[in-house]
């Protein structure tokens, strides 16, 4: 039976497939549809999937690793397919990188929140991880509706697809 850590980076590794899965099919629409303010939780798909990668940077790089805010991704920047797939491979790296270093005692330790977020307690990292898999969830969900709004077919995956099928 797999262990909860390994549960964990199987989830990890399924966003990161899927996430690859939405990037091409986002930079499939024409980029009017791409861009095009539908009024969702962020404007269009495109500033959708980069908030997305912001929450990584703001959940990783600050919380975990102690460094400071991110510089956000700019709404409505029009990024190339090739600048969003450098972004997302390059959070992958960081993400996946300390996902697999993890050991089972590493998902009881705690983390301070910014002080900025008036937080009252501090975070323990599975949940951080668990947060993040259902962040990534909720604006999957959002991009499929963006997607179909536009008459495209959403990316179709699994969680089976973590073993080298998708």
């Amino acid at each position: 039976m797999p262990s909860e850590l390994d549960l964990i980076r199987r989830m990890y590794a399924y966003n990161s497939r899927a996430r690859a899965k939405y990037l091409t099919a986002i930079w499939k629409l024409p980029p009017r549809a791409r861009y095009r303010d539908r009024g969702a939780s962020y404007p269009s798909i495109v500033d959708i999937f980069l908030h997305v990668m912001d929450a990584y940077r703001v959940w990783f790089d600050e919380v975990y690793a102690g460094g400071p805010p991110p510089d956000w991704y700019p709404l409505g920047q029009r990024f190339t397919v090739a600048e969003a797939r450098r972004e997302m491979r390059a959070i992958d790296r960081r993400v996946l990188g300390v996902v697999d270093s993890l050991r089972p005692e590493d998902l009881d330790r705690r983390f301070a929140l910014p002080k900025r977020w008036h937080a009252n307690r501090p975070i323990v990292l599975r949940e951080l991880l668990v947060h993040m898999i259902e962040e990534e969830l909720q604006h999957r969900g959002e991009m499929n509706a963006l997607l179909w709004q536009a008459d495209r077919d959403s990316p179709v995956t699994g969680f089976d697809d973590t073993r080298g099928r998708g």
